[in-house]
C-alpha cells in the first residue's frame, strides 16, 4: 500500500542487529526495497537507514520512533526534491555523478540552489521601517500564554469557550513568559499581538491550536537605534526563509511522491 503526499554515538543494537539483517538477506548486496519515491526516483531502505544512522551520530538524544521515522523520511523526500530541482536548471551536468553523489556534494548543491532562489527573490525582499517599528514594539511584551491542542474546529471552539470563561482544560499547557527573539513557533508569535485576556484559535500541523493570552510583561530594551540592524537583518533572513518554505511546500505539492506505508510501519514496529 502506498501513499501519496502532498506535502550517542552508537546505534542501538537493535538497529545494527537490524541493518545487518536486511543486508544478509540481500546476499551481501544493499538492499534495493523501495520505501518511497519522488517524482519516480526511489529511496531505497539503506538510503533510509544510512540517514537514520548519520542522525543517531551526530544527536544522542535522537530517538527511532514512528513520528520520527516520518519526519526524517519527508527531510530526505525534501532533499530529493531540491536535488532534482538543481539539476533542472543546470547546477549539475550529470545526472549519473548526482546518483551517486556523497553527502558534502549534496549539502553544496543545496546550498547553491538556496543561494540562487535567494537572488530570485532579491528585488523583492525587503524590509520597511514599519515592520522594523512593529517588531520592536512586539519585543517590549513578554506574554505569559495558555495553550491547547484540538483535532478539529469544532473541538477547539469548545475549548476557546472554556479558556475564555477561565475554565480548566485537559492537556492545555502554560507557556512562558516568551521572548520574542526566542520564539521558533509561528503559532506562538502570534500572542506577542493579542491581548492580554484574549483568545484565538490557530490552524496547525493538521489540527488547531487554542491560545489565550494570561497576561502581557513589560521588557526592558535598548533604544531603536541600538538595536535597528539587528532587528532588520533577522527580519530579512525571516522572509528568505518563508520565502523559501512556500516554495518548496509548492514544488512538494506538485511532485509525485509515494510511499510505502507497510514498509515503513514494519521499520517502526521493529524498532
Amino acid at each position: 500500500m502506498c501513499l501519496k503526499f502532498k506535502k550517542n554515538n552508537f546505534i542501538p543494537l537493535f538497529f545494527l542487529l537490524l541493518s545487518i539483517s536486511i543486508v544478509a538477506c540481500g546476499k551481501d548486496k544493499p538492499h534495493q526495497e523501495t520505501i518511497a519515491s519522488v517524482n519516480d526516483a526511489p529511496i531505497t531502505v539503506a538510503e533510509f537507514q544510512r540517514e537514520l544512522s548519520l542522525l543517531s551520530k551526530r544527536d544522542p538524544a535522537f530517538k527511532i520512533t514512528r513520528q520520527t521515522l516520518e519526519e526524517q523520511l519527508n527531510t530526505i523526500i525534501d532533499k530529493k526534491l531540491l536535488l532534482q530541482e538543481a539539476m533542472r536548471r543546470g547546477l549539475s551536468e550529470d545526472p549519473h555523478f548526482v546518483d551517486t553523489i556523497r553527502t558534502f556534494w549534496e549539502q553544496t548543491l543545496i546550498k547553491e540552489l538556496v543561494e540562487f532562489k535567494t537572488m530570485e527573490w532579491a528585488d523583492r525582499l525587503f524590509v520597511t521601517e514599519d515592520e522594523i517599528q512593529h517588531h520592536y514594539h512586539l519585543m517590549q511584551y513578554a506574554p505569559l500564554v495558555r495553550a491547547a491542542k484540538a483535532k478539529d474546529k469544532a473541538e477547539a471552539e469548545v475549548i476557546k469557550g472554556k479558556m475564555a470563561k477561565g475554565l480548566p482544560v485537559d492537556g492545555a499547557e502554560t507557556l512562558g513568559p516568551l521572548y520574542l527573539e526566542d520564539v521558533r513557533s509561528d503559532v506562538l508569535a502570534n500572542a506577542f499581538d493579542m491581548n492580554a485576556g484574549e483568545t484565538r484559535v490557530y490552524e496547525a500541523g493538521g489540527g488547531y491550536i487554542v491560545m489565550q493570552v494570561m497576561k502581557k510583561q513589560k521588557t526592558a530594551l535598548p533604544p531603536l537605534k541600538d538595536i535597528y540592524s539587528q532587528i532588520k537583518t533577522f527580519l530579512l533572513e525571516k522572509k528568505k526563509q518563508d520565502a523559501m518554505e512556500k516554495w518548496l511546500k509548492d514544488v512538494k505539492g506538485s511532485a509525485k511522491i509515494e510511499i510505502n506505508v507497510q514498509l515503513l510501519k514494519g521499520i517502526a514496529g521493529k524498532q
